[in-house]
């Protein structure tokens, strides 16, 4: 499992003992569990794009901008939030966003989950932030993915979660709080192509957020 700190970097297998944020990156789902670290602000699995996902999501992704969210136990909260989306949604992705409903469940130590799909056309949250939450999953299954910085607010060269890769972020309301340095924006999207500005994004968060 690779580490990454993006104050002082450990040497290879060691924690660092800085006071600032760290990262945590892998190509294995295990990284996910590097949260509950209490120097890991954020933890980032990268994993591959199916094969045919592009072909699958299209009919999905061309009906943004939309929004639907719904909370409950991860099965039944996938099955709400289908049914208030409205729109036929593919199996692989419903199967997809209950794998990560538990998996979120399990991490926080929560029943219960509160799930968001978004079919996002615009800049949405611009500025690169904190969010008021615990925890907070994002997956952006179409488009361009979050993107995330350990330099500040005015960081003119973060990095970007790719397509398909699942992070799991500490928020302000985190228990114990995440130390300080680790901001995520949505990406600015207004100065793309129009075809290449929608983005189809999976959010989870624990009971009770509405943000």
């Amino acid at each position: 499992m690779s580490f990454l700190c993006e104050v002082f970097p450990p040497d290879a297998g060691q924690r660092s003992l800085t006071a600032g944020a760290c990262a945590a990156v892998s190509d294995d789902e295990a990284v996910l569990l590097e949260i509950l670290r209490a120097e890991v602000a954020l933890a980032l699995w990268l994993r591959p794009v199916p094969a045919g996902w592009s072909r699958l999501t299209d009919p999905l992704l061309e009906t943004a901008p939309f929004r639907a969210a719904a909370e409950d136990a991860p099965e039944a909260a996938v099955d709400a939030l289908m049914a208030a989306l409205g729109l036929p949604v593919p199996l692989d992705l419903a199967v997809d966003m209950t794998q990560l409903a538990r998996v979120f469940a399990a991490i926080s130590g929560r029943s219960r989950v509160r799930l968001r799909l978004d079919g996002v056309t615009h800049d949405a949250c611009r500025r690169f932030h904190c969010d008021a939450v615990g925890l907070r999953l994002l997956c952006t299954y179409r488009g361009v993915g979050t993107q995330w910085t350990m330099c500040g607010p005015d960081c003119t060269t973060p990095h970007q979660a790719p397509a398909c890769s699942v992070a799991l972020l500490k928020g302000s309301r985190h228990e114990p709080p995440p130390p300080p340095g680790c901001l995520h924006r949505s990406p600015p999207v207004s100065r793309l192509p129009e075809n290449r500005r929608a983005r189809l994004l999976l959010c989870i968060d624990e009971p009770g957020i509405f943000a």
